[in-house]
């Protein structure tokens, strides 16, 4: 019996995971993207392992401050008024998520996601042999006003629903931990489980490395065209390749992923959630853990290259230019938490990524339901690294008949 062979396109960590889980159920593997791996939305993002972060994205809470937000072009999320009309539809179906009973079962899903989370990067960086890339340090979530604490009450019952105990602290206790924290701060805890690793790039191409030891192919290409005859995908014209025959097909393309998806027939409503980072390597401030902040989005990470500032959503579009002016709003709401933070400097770097967005932050993970051979892992909005390896083990599973030890009907691709 030959060999299965599987195509996945995408080399982020979805992309990477998924080869990586494919060739230990004894696929051969080849893995296609325009950039190396580990390069894309990967890139660029603040490095959590947010496990326990089960709230979808788009919450009541979110829209409440939605308005205020949009007055501020630099605040923790803005729509460019010219893209407006293009992602209405996706912010009208993301309003209708935030219902009661939909907030509802969306947090189980997400929670659902969540327990094999740590062992599942644990198998693939071990295998990889860079475990030391994983920090177990709790990711500590700051206040510097008591409504605020007071405010996210509710997230930590939920999170105690499922299993997470979010452990709160003083201020002081605060900065005993990280004596950089302002005195303003007033209040802390714990998300209930919030990992770090300190290079996620360094974490895709090290898995990436292994596929290819493993046997695995990695191509340098765009795919244009998915092809297809009688319910079945049989070649991608690649735009330096041309045509390039397949057996069965991932698509791990990250934002650009519906568009593949659509020339097969399925509709697929997401949106490129634009996400900032700057990286201070001379700032100043000593960190043990990843910060986050309750005033906005994102986290401030203590990585290899330095303190990573990330987060912020902008809806623009896939090919907007950047804003930068957004990364450097970044600088400005950490310096509250951390008033020893340096100002930027010439060594300073800042990126923008595309994290793939669904109005229900849920990801679409499982078979296509126009194409036998076609299978789905993308649109994992804000956790695409925290869930990159376990969405690899679960398409793994998928396809070679695996029963999985959760429910993945939330996670289907006929949904939107």
């Amino acid at each position: 019996m030959a060999q299965p062979h599987a195509t996945i396109i995408g080399a982020g960590i979805i992309g990477v995971s998924t080869a990586a889980f494919l060739q230990r159920a004894g696929y051969r593997v080849t893995l296609i993207d325009r950039l190396p791996p580990g390069e894309g939305c990967s890139f660029g993002n603040a490095g959590g392992v947010a496990f326990a972060e089960i709230m979808p994205t788009m919450n009541p809470g979110v829209y409440r401050k939605l308005p205020g937000w949009l007055l501020d072009p630099s605040g923790p999320l803005t729509i460019r008024w010219s893209y407006l009309p293009k992602a209405l539809p996706w912010l009208m179906a993301a309003a209708r998520n935030t219902l009661p009973h939909r907030m509802k079962s969306i947090t189980a899903a997400r929670a659902d996601l969540a327990p094999r989370v740590v062992s599942d990067f644990e198998t693939l960086l071990k295998a990889a042999g860079h475990h030391s890339l994983m920090v177990y340090q709790d990711t500590l979530k700051l206040y510097d006003m008591p409504a605020q604490f007071n405010g996210d009450a509710h997230e930590r019952a939920m999170k105690k629903s499922h299993g997470f105990e979010c452990q709160t602290f003083t201020g002081d206790e605060c900065r005993e931990m990280e004596p950089a924290i302002a005195k303003t701060v007033v209040h802390g805890a714990f998300h209930g489980g919030w990992y770090f690793v300190k290079n996620p790039e360094r974490v895709v191409k090290s898995i990436a490395e292994q596929v290819v030891r493993n046997g695995g192919e990695i191509i340098a290409d765009d795919v244009s065209v998915v092809h297809s005859t009688d319910g079945k995908a049989t070649s991608l014209s690649l735009k330096q390749r041309g045509e390039f025959p397949i057996d069965r097909l991932v698509v791990c393309a990250g934002a650009y992923s519906h568009l593949l998806a659509r020339q097969l027939g399925e509709r697929v409503l997401l949106e490129a959630e634009r996400g900032y980072h700057m990286v201070l390597p001379n700032s100043g401030v000593s960190l043990s853990r990843s910060l986050t902040y309750a005033r906005t989005t994102g986290a401030a990470t203590p990585m290899d290259m330095g303190l990573r500032l990330a987060g912020t959503d902008e809806f623009a579009g896939l090919d907007a230019a950047p804003n930068w002016a957004r990364a450097d709003a970044l600088w400005k709401v950490f310096k509250r938490i951390l008033p020893g933070l340096n100002e930027p400097d010439a060594a300073t770097t800042r990126w923008m990524g595309r994290r793939p967005g669904t109005p229900d932050s849920l990801p679409v993970i499982g078979p296509s339901k126009r194409a036998s051979n076609v299978w789905y892992g993308f649109g994992h909005g804000h956790m695409g690294l925290t869930w990159g390896p376990t969405t690899g083990r679960l398409i793994s599973e998928l396809m070679t008949g695996i029963k999985s030890n959760i429910d993945l009907s939330p996670f289907r691709v006929d949904r939107f």
